[in-house]
Protein backbone atom coordinates (compact mmCIF):
# COMPACT_ATOMS: atom_id res chain seq x y z
CA UNK A 1 0.00 0.00 0.00
CA UNK A 2 1.12 3.53 -0.68
CA UNK A 3 0.77 6.43 1.75
CA UNK A 4 -2.88 6.91 2.66
CA UNK A 5 -4.98 8.74 5.22
CA UNK A 6 -7.77 7.11 7.20
CA UNK A 7 -9.71 9.51 9.44
CA UNK A 8 -7.15 9.78 12.26
CA UNK A 9 -3.75 8.96 10.84
CA UNK A 10 -1.49 9.04 7.87
CA UNK A 11 -0.21 5.53 7.23
CA UNK A 12 3.22 5.72 5.67
CA UNK A 13 4.76 2.31 4.94
CA UNK A 14 8.49 1.83 4.92
CA UNK A 15 9.55 2.30 1.30
CA UNK A 16 10.67 -1.31 0.96
CA UNK A 17 7.16 -2.39 1.99
CA UNK A 18 5.10 -0.01 -0.17
CA UNK A 19 4.17 -2.69 -2.73
CA UNK A 20 3.18 -5.32 -0.17
CA UNK A 21 -0.36 -6.49 0.39
CA UNK A 22 -0.52 -5.46 4.07
CA UNK A 23 1.71 -3.24 6.22
CA UNK A 24 -0.44 -2.59 9.29
CA UNK A 25 -2.24 -4.79 11.78
CA UNK A 26 -4.39 -4.37 14.87
CA UNK A 27 -3.19 -5.01 18.42
CA UNK A 28 -5.65 -6.74 20.81
CA UNK A 29 -5.08 -6.25 24.56
CA UNK A 30 -6.88 -9.35 25.88
CA UNK A 31 -10.30 -7.74 26.26
CA UNK A 32 -11.23 -6.72 22.70
CA UNK A 33 -12.78 -8.36 19.65
CA UNK A 34 -14.16 -7.72 16.17
CA UNK A 35 -17.55 -8.98 15.00
CA UNK A 36 -17.25 -9.90 11.31
CA UNK A 37 -21.01 -9.93 10.68
CA UNK A 38 -20.38 -13.22 8.87
CA UNK A 39 -22.14 -16.41 9.96
CA UNK A 40 -20.74 -19.82 9.04
CA UNK A 41 -23.62 -22.22 8.47
CA UNK A 42 -24.77 -25.16 6.35
CA UNK A 43 -24.51 -23.06 3.17
CA UNK A 44 -20.77 -23.67 3.47
CA UNK A 45 -20.37 -27.15 2.03
CA UNK A 46 -16.67 -26.31 1.99
CA UNK A 47 -14.72 -23.59 3.76
CA UNK A 48 -11.31 -22.01 4.29
CA UNK A 49 -10.40 -19.58 7.07
CA UNK A 50 -7.06 -17.80 7.00
CA UNK A 51 -5.47 -15.32 9.41
CA UNK A 52 -2.08 -14.02 10.57
CA UNK A 53 -1.45 -13.85 14.33
CA UNK A 54 1.44 -12.61 16.49
CA UNK A 55 1.05 -13.37 20.21
CA UNK A 56 2.07 -10.96 22.94
CA UNK A 57 1.29 -13.61 25.57
CA UNK A 58 0.22 -17.25 25.30
CA UNK A 59 -1.89 -19.18 27.79
CA UNK A 60 -4.25 -22.15 27.74
CA UNK A 61 -7.72 -21.69 26.24
CA UNK A 62 -7.10 -18.11 25.26
CA UNK A 63 -5.63 -16.29 22.27
CA UNK A 64 -8.65 -16.92 20.05
CA UNK A 65 -8.00 -16.05 16.40
CA UNK A 66 -11.53 -16.74 15.21
CA UNK A 67 -14.44 -18.30 17.04
CA UNK A 68 -18.07 -19.22 16.53
CA UNK A 69 -19.90 -21.03 19.33
CA UNK A 70 -23.44 -22.37 19.56
CA UNK A 71 -25.15 -22.87 22.94
CA UNK A 72 -23.19 -25.58 24.70
CA UNK A 73 -22.59 -27.33 21.42
CA UNK A 74 -26.03 -28.90 21.36
CA UNK A 75 -27.31 -28.06 17.90
CA UNK A 76 -24.95 -26.01 15.79
CA UNK A 77 -21.44 -25.55 14.56
CA UNK A 78 -18.59 -24.58 16.81
CA UNK A 79 -15.25 -23.50 15.41
CA UNK A 80 -12.81 -22.08 17.94
CA UNK A 81 -9.17 -21.52 17.05
CA UNK A 82 -7.21 -20.71 20.22
CA UNK A 83 -4.05 -21.70 22.13
CA UNK A 84 -3.50 -24.75 24.37
CA UNK A 85 -0.08 -25.89 25.68
CA UNK A 86 1.67 -23.28 23.51
CA UNK A 87 0.15 -24.72 20.35
CA UNK A 88 -2.72 -23.77 18.08
CA UNK A 89 -5.77 -25.89 18.87
CA UNK A 90 -9.01 -25.92 16.88
CA UNK A 91 -12.14 -27.18 18.61
CA UNK A 92 -14.94 -28.37 16.33
CA UNK A 93 -18.55 -29.07 17.21
CA UNK A 94 -21.00 -30.60 17.56
CA UNK A 95 -18.66 -33.60 17.02
CA UNK A 96 -16.36 -32.37 19.83
CA UNK A 97 -13.22 -33.10 17.83
CA UNK A 98 -10.09 -31.02 17.67
CA UNK A 99 -6.90 -30.33 15.72
CA UNK A 100 -3.54 -29.40 17.23
CA UNK A 101 -0.51 -27.88 15.59
CA UNK A 102 2.92 -29.48 15.75
CA UNK A 103 4.42 -26.01 15.80
CA UNK A 104 5.16 -24.68 19.27
CA UNK A 105 4.26 -21.02 19.46
CA UNK A 106 6.57 -18.27 20.64
CA UNK A 107 5.64 -14.68 21.38
CA UNK A 108 6.62 -11.94 18.98
CA UNK A 109 6.43 -14.20 15.91
CA UNK A 110 3.95 -13.99 13.02
CA UNK A 111 2.09 -17.22 12.10
CA UNK A 112 -0.23 -17.85 9.17
CA UNK A 113 -3.06 -20.10 10.41
CA UNK A 114 -5.36 -21.73 7.86
CA UNK A 115 -8.35 -24.01 8.44
CA UNK A 116 -9.42 -25.93 5.33
CA UNK A 117 -12.69 -27.91 5.14
CA UNK A 118 -13.45 -29.88 1.97
CA UNK A 119 -16.75 -31.47 3.04
CA UNK A 120 -15.27 -34.50 4.78
CA UNK A 121 -12.01 -33.39 6.41
CA UNK A 122 -10.86 -30.35 8.34
CA UNK A 123 -7.13 -29.59 8.00
CA UNK A 124 -4.92 -27.20 9.94
CA UNK A 125 -2.03 -25.41 8.21
CA UNK A 126 0.63 -23.33 9.93
CA UNK A 127 2.85 -21.20 7.69
CA UNK A 128 1.74 -23.07 4.58
CA UNK A 129 2.37 -26.58 5.97
CA UNK A 130 -0.34 -29.07 6.90
CA UNK A 131 0.04 -30.00 10.59
CA UNK A 132 -3.14 -31.89 11.51
CA UNK A 133 -6.41 -33.19 10.05
CA UNK A 134 -9.61 -34.71 11.36
CA UNK A 135 -12.81 -36.15 9.90
CA UNK A 136 -15.50 -33.48 9.81
CA UNK A 137 -18.69 -33.78 7.80
CA UNK A 138 -20.67 -30.55 7.96
CA UNK A 139 -21.04 -27.06 9.32
CA UNK A 140 -24.49 -27.00 10.89
CA UNK A 141 -26.81 -24.03 10.98
CA UNK A 142 -25.57 -21.28 13.22
CA UNK A 143 -27.04 -18.15 14.74
CA UNK A 144 -23.70 -16.67 15.81
CA UNK A 145 -21.39 -14.41 13.87
CA UNK A 146 -17.75 -15.30 13.44
CA UNK A 147 -15.74 -13.28 16.00
CA UNK A 148 -12.09 -12.26 15.68
CA UNK A 149 -10.01 -12.15 18.85
CA UNK A 150 -12.54 -13.97 21.06
CA UNK A 151 -15.58 -16.22 20.92
CA UNK A 152 -19.08 -15.75 22.27
CA UNK A 153 -21.16 -18.18 24.31
CA UNK A 154 -24.42 -16.67 25.49
CA UNK A 155 -25.06 -19.56 27.92
CA UNK A 156 -21.80 -19.00 29.79
CA UNK A 157 -20.04 -15.68 30.31
CA UNK A 158 -20.43 -13.94 26.96
CA UNK A 159 -17.19 -13.17 25.14
CA UNK A 160 -14.15 -15.08 26.36
CA UNK A 161 -10.73 -16.58 25.49
CA UNK A 162 -9.54 -13.18 24.27
CA UNK A 163 -6.47 -12.66 22.11
CA UNK A 164 -3.51 -10.76 23.51
CA UNK A 165 -1.51 -9.97 20.41
CA UNK A 166 -1.71 -8.76 16.84
CA UNK A 167 -4.04 -9.94 14.10
CA UNK A 168 -4.01 -9.27 10.37
CA UNK A 169 -5.31 -10.39 6.97
CA UNK A 170 -8.34 -12.50 7.89
CA UNK A 171 -10.08 -14.16 4.93
CA UNK A 172 -13.14 -16.39 4.54
CA UNK A 173 -13.54 -18.57 1.45
CA UNK A 174 -16.59 -20.67 0.63
CA UNK A 175 -14.44 -23.44 -0.85
CA UNK A 176 -11.38 -25.48 0.12
CA UNK A 177 -8.17 -23.87 -1.07
CA UNK A 178 -5.74 -26.00 -3.03
CA UNK A 179 -2.26 -26.60 -1.63
CA UNK A 180 -0.84 -24.08 -4.11
CA UNK A 181 -3.38 -21.46 -2.99
CA UNK A 182 -2.40 -22.08 0.64
CA UNK A 183 1.20 -21.41 -0.39
CA UNK A 184 0.15 -18.24 -2.22
CA UNK A 185 -1.56 -16.87 0.90
CA UNK A 186 1.53 -17.59 3.00
CA UNK A 187 3.63 -15.40 0.69
CA UNK A 188 7.28 -14.65 1.29
CA UNK A 189 9.57 -12.18 3.04
CA UNK A 190 10.39 -10.51 -0.29
CA UNK A 191 6.84 -10.06 -1.59
CA UNK A 192 4.86 -10.00 1.66
CA UNK A 193 1.74 -11.98 2.43
CA UNK A 194 -0.32 -13.26 -0.49
CA UNK A 195 -3.26 -11.31 -1.86
CA UNK A 196 -6.48 -13.31 -1.25
CA UNK A 197 -8.22 -11.27 -3.96
CA UNK A 198 -5.81 -12.77 -6.51
CA UNK A 199 -7.22 -16.25 -5.90
CA UNK A 200 -10.08 -17.68 -7.92
CA UNK A 201 -12.80 -17.83 -6.78
CA UNK A 202 -12.28 -14.77 -4.61
CA UNK A 203 -13.03 -14.86 -0.86
CA UNK A 204 -16.46 -13.94 0.44
CA UNK A 205 -14.80 -11.73 3.04
CA UNK A 206 -11.32 -10.30 3.62
CA UNK A 207 -10.36 -8.01 6.50
CA UNK A 208 -6.97 -6.34 6.24
CA UNK A 209 -6.93 -5.23 9.84
CA UNK A 210 -5.17 -1.91 10.23
CA UNK A 211 -4.56 -0.88 6.63
CA UNK A 212 -7.99 0.66 6.05
CA UNK A 213 -9.67 0.36 9.45
CA UNK A 214 -11.30 3.64 10.53
CA UNK A 215 -12.16 4.72 14.07
CA UNK A 216 -15.57 6.35 14.51
CA UNK A 217 -15.11 7.68 18.03
CA UNK A 218 -16.32 4.48 19.69
CA UNK A 219 -15.33 1.52 17.51
CA UNK A 220 -13.28 0.59 14.50
CA UNK A 221 -15.02 0.03 11.20
CA UNK A 222 -13.19 -2.82 9.47
CA UNK A 223 -14.11 -2.96 5.79
CA UNK A 224 -14.63 -6.23 4.00
CA UNK A 225 -12.45 -5.58 0.98
CA UNK A 226 -13.85 -8.64 -0.77
CA UNK A 227 -17.29 -7.05 -1.07
CA UNK A 228 -18.32 -7.54 -4.67
CA UNK A 229 -21.20 -7.18 -7.05
CA UNK A 230 -23.27 -10.32 -7.41
CA UNK A 231 -21.77 -10.96 -10.84
CA UNK A 232 -18.27 -10.90 -9.38
CA UNK A 233 -16.92 -8.44 -11.94
CA UNK A 234 -15.98 -5.67 -9.56
CA UNK A 235 -13.59 -5.71 -6.63
CA UNK A 236 -14.12 -3.64 -3.53
CA UNK A 237 -15.17 -0.02 -3.78
CA UNK A 238 -12.37 2.53 -4.03
CA UNK A 239 -14.11 4.33 -1.14
CA UNK A 240 -15.04 1.93 1.67
CA UNK A 241 -16.54 4.74 3.78
CA UNK A 242 -19.16 7.48 3.58
CA UNK A 243 -20.45 10.27 5.84
CA UNK A 244 -23.87 10.19 7.45
CA UNK A 245 -26.00 13.36 7.84
CA UNK A 246 -28.71 13.66 10.51
CA UNK A 247 -31.08 15.99 8.65
CA UNK A 248 -31.18 18.36 11.63
CA UNK A 249 -28.05 20.50 11.43
CA UNK A 250 -25.36 18.52 9.55
CA UNK A 251 -23.73 19.91 6.42
CA UNK A 252 -20.36 20.42 4.74
CA UNK A 253 -19.19 23.83 3.50
CA UNK A 254 -16.77 23.66 0.55
CA UNK A 255 -16.24 27.42 0.22
CA UNK A 256 -16.73 29.79 -2.70
CA UNK A 257 -13.66 29.38 -4.86
CA UNK A 258 -14.12 30.67 -8.42
CA UNK A 259 -13.55 27.15 -9.77
CA UNK A 260 -16.99 26.23 -8.39
CA UNK A 261 -18.77 29.14 -10.11
CA UNK A 262 -21.16 28.72 -13.01
CA UNK A 263 -21.70 31.30 -15.77
CA UNK A 264 -24.06 34.17 -14.96
CA UNK A 265 -26.61 33.10 -17.54
CA UNK A 266 -26.25 29.33 -17.36
CA UNK A 267 -24.11 29.12 -20.47
CA UNK A 268 -21.49 26.79 -19.03
CA UNK A 269 -21.86 23.04 -19.31
CA UNK A 270 -21.27 20.94 -16.19
CA UNK A 271 -21.86 17.58 -14.50
CA UNK A 272 -22.56 16.67 -10.88
CA UNK A 273 -22.30 13.14 -9.53
CA UNK A 274 -22.98 11.74 -6.06
CA UNK A 275 -23.86 8.50 -4.28
CA UNK A 276 -26.82 8.65 -1.92
CA UNK A 277 -28.44 6.42 0.69
CA UNK A 278 -31.58 7.93 2.16
CA UNK A 279 -32.93 7.59 5.70
CA UNK A 280 -36.07 9.74 5.38
CA UNK A 281 -38.67 10.77 2.82
CA UNK A 282 -38.57 14.50 3.56
CA UNK A 283 -37.91 17.28 1.05
CA UNK A 284 -34.14 17.68 1.34
CA UNK A 285 -31.39 19.49 -0.55
CA UNK A 286 -28.46 17.25 -1.43
CA UNK A 287 -26.06 19.83 -2.89
CA UNK A 288 -26.40 23.58 -3.43
CA UNK A 289 -24.64 26.75 -4.45
CA UNK A 290 -27.48 29.09 -3.87
CA UNK A 291 -28.21 32.42 -2.20
CA UNK A 292 -31.26 31.80 -0.02
CA UNK A 293 -32.31 35.30 1.01
CA UNK A 294 -35.65 35.12 -0.76
CA UNK A 295 -34.23 34.93 -4.28
CA UNK A 296 -33.10 31.30 -4.25
CA UNK A 297 -30.49 32.36 -6.74
CA UNK A 298 -28.03 29.77 -8.03
CA UNK A 299 -28.04 25.98 -8.29
CA UNK A 300 -29.41 23.16 -6.18
CA UNK A 301 -30.32 19.45 -6.32
CA UNK A 302 -33.28 18.54 -4.12
CA UNK A 303 -35.29 15.45 -3.25
CA UNK A 304 -39.00 16.25 -3.55
CA UNK A 305 -41.60 13.50 -3.12
CA UNK A 306 -38.74 11.02 -3.57
CA UNK A 307 -37.86 12.48 -6.97
CA UNK A 308 -34.67 14.35 -7.88
CA UNK A 309 -35.27 18.02 -8.78
CA UNK A 310 -32.67 20.34 -10.34
CA UNK A 311 -32.85 24.14 -10.17
CA UNK A 312 -30.61 26.63 -12.04
CA UNK A 313 -31.29 30.38 -12.11
CA UNK A 314 -33.12 32.91 -9.98
CA UNK A 315 -36.53 32.62 -8.36
CA UNK A 316 -36.74 36.33 -7.65
CA UNK A 317 -38.97 38.59 -9.76
CA UNK A 318 -38.69 38.51 -12.66
CA UNK A 319 -38.25 34.76 -12.42
CA UNK A 320 -35.58 33.37 -14.72
CA UNK A 321 -34.70 29.77 -14.04
CA UNK A 322 -34.63 26.23 -15.36
CA UNK A 323 -36.15 23.44 -13.30
CA UNK A 324 -36.53 19.75 -14.12
CA UNK A 325 -37.47 16.70 -12.08
CA UNK A 326 -36.98 12.97 -12.50
CA UNK A 327 -39.79 10.62 -13.44
CA UNK A 328 -38.58 7.81 -11.22
CA UNK A 329 -38.18 8.00 -7.46
CA UNK A 330 -35.28 7.44 -5.10
CA UNK A 331 -36.74 5.07 -2.54
CA UNK A 332 -35.46 2.46 -0.13
CA UNK A 333 -32.26 2.48 1.85
CA UNK A 334 -29.89 1.07 -0.74
CA UNK A 335 -27.17 3.16 -2.40
CA UNK A 336 -27.96 5.02 -5.62
CA UNK A 337 -25.65 6.88 -7.99
CA UNK A 338 -27.18 10.09 -9.34
CA UNK A 339 -25.48 12.00 -12.17
CA UNK A 340 -26.79 15.29 -13.58
CA UNK A 341 -25.38 16.79 -16.77
CA UNK A 342 -26.08 20.17 -18.42
CA UNK A 343 -25.04 21.32 -21.89
CA UNK A 344 -25.05 25.13 -21.32
CA UNK A 345 -27.85 25.87 -23.81
CA UNK A 346 -29.92 27.89 -21.30
CA UNK A 347 -32.77 25.45 -21.90
CA UNK A 348 -34.35 22.87 -19.64
CA UNK A 349 -33.87 20.32 -22.40
CA UNK A 350 -30.14 20.75 -21.85
CA UNK A 351 -30.35 18.67 -18.66
CA UNK A 352 -29.88 14.93 -18.51
CA UNK A 353 -30.07 12.78 -15.41
CA UNK A 354 -28.87 9.24 -14.78
CA UNK A 355 -29.80 7.07 -11.81
CA UNK A 356 -27.54 4.02 -11.55
CA UNK A 357 -26.34 4.85 -15.10
CA UNK A 358 -29.89 4.61 -16.54
CA UNK A 359 -31.00 7.83 -18.24
CA UNK A 360 -34.12 9.42 -16.76
CA UNK A 361 -37.06 10.90 -18.65
CA UNK A 362 -37.10 14.38 -17.16
CA UNK A 363 -40.20 16.48 -16.58
CA UNK A 364 -39.72 20.22 -17.18
CA UNK A 365 -41.15 22.36 -14.37
CA UNK A 366 -39.82 25.71 -15.58
CA UNK A 367 -37.99 26.79 -18.74
CA UNK A 368 -37.20 30.51 -18.61
CA UNK A 369 -33.76 31.55 -19.84
CA UNK A 370 -31.72 31.96 -16.65
CA UNK A 371 -30.04 35.29 -15.99
CA UNK A 372 -28.21 37.09 -13.23
CA UNK A 373 -27.01 33.94 -11.49
CA UNK A 374 -25.04 35.00 -8.42
CA UNK A 375 -21.82 33.25 -7.47
CA UNK A 376 -21.62 34.62 -3.93
CA UNK A 377 -22.99 31.52 -2.20
CA UNK A 378 -20.73 28.79 -0.86
CA UNK A 379 -20.91 25.32 -2.35
CA UNK A 380 -22.59 23.12 0.26
CA UNK A 381 -23.12 19.40 0.62
CA UNK A 382 -26.44 18.82 2.44
CA UNK A 383 -28.95 21.64 2.48
CA UNK A 384 -28.86 25.34 1.69
CA UNK A 385 -27.17 27.33 4.47
CA UNK A 386 -28.89 25.87 7.55
CA UNK A 387 -32.18 24.84 5.95
CA UNK A 388 -33.65 21.81 4.16
CA UNK A 389 -30.76 19.60 5.24
CA UNK A 390 -30.23 16.05 4.02
CA UNK A 391 -30.84 12.94 6.14
CA UNK A 392 -28.85 9.88 5.13
CA UNK A 393 -25.42 8.97 3.80
CA UNK A 394 -23.48 10.58 0.97
CA UNK A 395 -20.33 9.48 -0.81
CA UNK A 396 -18.15 10.64 -3.69
CA UNK A 397 -19.62 14.00 -4.65
CA UNK A 398 -17.91 15.33 -7.79
CA UNK A 399 -18.20 18.41 -10.03
CA UNK A 400 -17.06 18.49 -13.67
CA UNK A 401 -16.85 21.52 -15.98
CA UNK A 402 -18.30 19.68 -18.96
CA UNK A 403 -21.34 17.67 -19.95
CA UNK A 404 -20.23 14.05 -19.58
CA UNK A 405 -21.33 11.55 -22.20
CA UNK A 406 -23.43 8.51 -21.35
CA UNK A 407 -20.30 6.36 -21.69
CA UNK A 408 -18.47 8.57 -19.19
CA UNK A 409 -21.46 8.37 -16.85
CA UNK A 410 -21.28 4.58 -17.04
CA UNK A 411 -17.58 4.84 -16.25
CA UNK A 412 -18.39 6.69 -13.01
CA UNK A 413 -21.10 4.18 -12.10
CA UNK A 414 -18.51 1.40 -12.42
CA UNK A 415 -21.01 -1.45 -12.02
CA UNK A 416 -22.30 -0.03 -8.76
CA UNK A 417 -19.26 1.04 -6.72
CA UNK A 418 -17.19 4.25 -6.72
CA UNK A 419 -13.92 4.09 -8.62
CA UNK A 420 -10.77 6.20 -8.55
CA UNK A 421 -11.79 9.31 -10.52
CA UNK A 422 -8.13 10.17 -11.01
CA UNK A 423 -8.23 7.44 -13.65
CA UNK A 424 -11.45 8.63 -15.33
CA UNK A 425 -11.29 9.37 -19.07
CA UNK A 426 -12.59 12.94 -18.42
CA UNK A 427 -10.17 13.61 -15.55
CA UNK A 428 -9.03 16.90 -17.13
CA UNK A 429 -12.61 18.20 -16.71
CA UNK A 430 -12.90 17.12 -13.08
CA UNK A 431 -12.99 20.27 -10.93
CA UNK A 432 -13.59 18.91 -7.42
CA UNK A 433 -14.10 15.48 -5.89
CA UNK A 434 -14.92 14.77 -2.26
CA UNK A 435 -14.91 11.08 -1.28
CA UNK A 436 -16.54 11.86 2.11
CA UNK A 437 -15.27 9.52 4.82
CA UNK A 438 -12.31 8.19 2.88
CA UNK A 439 -9.49 10.75 2.82
CA UNK A 440 -11.31 12.76 5.47
CA UNK A 441 -10.08 13.67 8.95
CA UNK A 442 -11.84 14.54 12.19
CA UNK A 443 -10.76 17.17 14.72
CA UNK A 444 -13.83 18.81 16.26
CA UNK A 445 -15.24 18.89 12.71
CA UNK A 446 -14.64 16.80 9.61
CA UNK A 447 -12.28 18.01 6.91
CA UNK A 448 -13.12 16.34 3.60
CA UNK A 449 -10.33 16.50 1.09
CA UNK A 450 -10.93 17.80 -2.43
CA UNK A 451 -9.08 15.11 -4.38
CA UNK A 452 -8.72 17.27 -7.53
CA UNK A 453 -8.97 20.94 -6.62
CA UNK A 454 -8.31 22.99 -3.49
CA UNK A 455 -11.89 23.21 -2.24
CA UNK A 456 -11.60 21.15 0.93
CA UNK A 457 -14.88 20.95 2.83
CA UNK A 458 -15.47 21.56 6.54
CA UNK A 459 -18.40 19.96 8.33
CA UNK A 460 -20.75 21.62 10.78
CA UNK A 461 -22.28 19.78 13.75
CA UNK A 462 -21.02 16.34 12.66
CA UNK A 463 -19.30 14.09 15.19
CA UNK A 464 -16.62 11.48 14.59
CA UNK A 465 -19.36 8.83 14.51
CA UNK A 466 -20.59 10.28 11.20
CA UNK A 467 -18.20 7.98 9.34
CA UNK A 468 -20.09 4.88 8.14
CA UNK A 469 -19.72 1.99 5.73
CA UNK A 470 -19.64 3.10 2.12
CA UNK A 471 -21.09 2.07 -1.23
CA UNK A 472 -20.98 -1.60 -2.23
CA UNK A 473 -19.88 -2.50 1.27
CA UNK A 474 -21.27 -5.44 3.24
CA UNK A 475 -20.24 -7.95 5.91
CA UNK A 476 -17.97 -5.32 7.44
CA UNK A 477 -16.44 -5.91 10.83
CA UNK A 478 -17.03 -3.76 13.91
CA UNK A 479 -14.73 -3.73 16.92
CA UNK A 480 -15.64 -3.66 20.58
CA UNK A 481 -13.56 -2.28 23.42
CA UNK A 482 -10.99 -0.57 21.24
CA UNK A 483 -9.99 3.02 21.97
CA UNK A 484 -8.63 4.23 18.65
CA UNK A 485 -4.93 3.45 19.08
CA UNK A 486 -4.87 -0.23 18.11
CA UNK A 487 -3.62 0.20 14.53
CA UNK A 488 0.14 -0.39 14.47
CA UNK A 489 2.82 -0.26 11.79
CA UNK A 490 3.68 -3.94 12.02
CA UNK A 491 2.40 -6.74 9.83
CA UNK A 492 3.62 -10.11 8.54
CA UNK A 493 6.82 -9.59 6.48
CA UNK A 494 6.44 -5.82 7.04
CA UNK A 495 7.93 -3.76 9.86
CA UNK A 496 8.98 -0.18 10.67
CA UNK A 497 5.94 1.35 8.99
CA UNK A 498 5.14 4.87 10.18
CA UNK A 499 1.96 6.33 11.66
CA UNK A 500 1.38 10.06 11.99
CA UNK A 501 0.61 11.81 15.29
CA UNK A 502 -1.71 14.85 15.50
CA UNK A 503 -1.81 15.31 11.71
CA UNK A 504 -4.91 15.67 9.56
CA UNK A 505 -5.74 15.08 5.93
CA UNK A 506 -4.68 18.61 4.90
CA UNK A 507 -1.12 18.21 6.12
CA UNK A 508 0.02 16.53 2.93
CA UNK A 509 1.32 19.14 0.45
CA UNK A 510 2.73 19.00 -3.06
CA UNK A 511 5.75 21.19 -2.29
CA UNK A 512 8.89 19.01 -2.08
CA UNK A 513 12.63 19.69 -2.07
CA UNK A 514 13.91 20.38 -5.55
Amino acid sequence: MSTQFTNRQWRLPNNENKDKQSNYSMDFDGSQYIDTNQTLDSSYSALTLSAWVNYTSISDYSGTIFGQWIQNNNSGSTIICYTVSNKIQVYLGPSATSLTSTTTLTTGTWYNVILRFDGSTMKLYINGTEEDSVSFTSINNSAQNLILGAYSNSTQTGYQAFLNGKLDAVSIFNYALSSSQVTTLYGSSSTGIGNPMSLSPKPVATYNLGDKSAFNGANYLVPNIAAEEADGDIAASYSPYALDFDGANDYIDCGNDSSLNMADNGTDSFTFSFWIKRSSTNTEIIISKQVSSGSYNGFEVTLVSDKVRVFLGSFQSPQAYLQVISTNTITGTDWKNVIITYDGTQNANGFNMYINKVQETLVTLQNITPSGILNSANFQISGRATSTLFSGSLSNVSYWNTELTSAQVTEIYNEGVPSNLNNHSAYSNLVSWWQLGSNSSFNTNWTVLDEKGSNNGTSANMGEDAIVDGVGSYANGLSSGMGGDEVIGDAPYSTANALSVNMDVEDRVTDTPS
